[in-house]
């Protein structure tokens, strides 16, 4: 379970972090208050694919970290396989973006973006809206 997300320097988000409880968590709010920021930033710390416009305007560096609490027995190998072991069923993923590069990493240790979304695909689905929609 997704249980903190950390951002800072992301496009006009200077620092934020929210705390997730268990059962359903919903953000909402005004038309620019941040709200698809955040859920992209969360995209970035899952090893998403980034540009250097990503980072905010006057910043070097841009931060995302997840923190996730962990219950499965197969996550936990997997991160095993990966030198990244669970510490105490916390899971921390995070990004940071400079221009040209980013450097991810897996609690705490050093990994690659292939690496972030493998670990990614068994701890999250992101769902947008009308995602479910094609064209015919």
């Amino acid at each position: 379970m997704l249980t903190h997300v950390h951002v800072k320097n992301i496009a006009l988000i200077d620092e934020a972090e929210v705390d997730f409880g268990p059962g359903l968590n919903i953000l909402t709010g005004e038309t620019g208050a941040g709200k698809s920021i955040l859920i992209d930033s969360v995209g970035v710390a899952l090893g998403k694919k980034v540009s250097k416009d990503m980072i905010r305007e006057g910043a070097d560096t841009a931060l995302a970290e997840l923190v996730f609490q962990i219950h499965d027995p197969d996550i936990e190998k997997l991160l095993e396989e990966m030198d990244a072991k669970a510490e105490d069923g916390q899971v921390i993923l995070s990004r940071k973006i400079s221009a040209g590069r980013s450097i991810c990493k897996i609690n705490g240790e050093i990994s690659t973006a292939a690496q972030l979304r493998r670990v990614a695909e068994v701890l999250l689905d992101i769902h947008g809206q009308h995602e479910h929609q094609s064209l015919l």
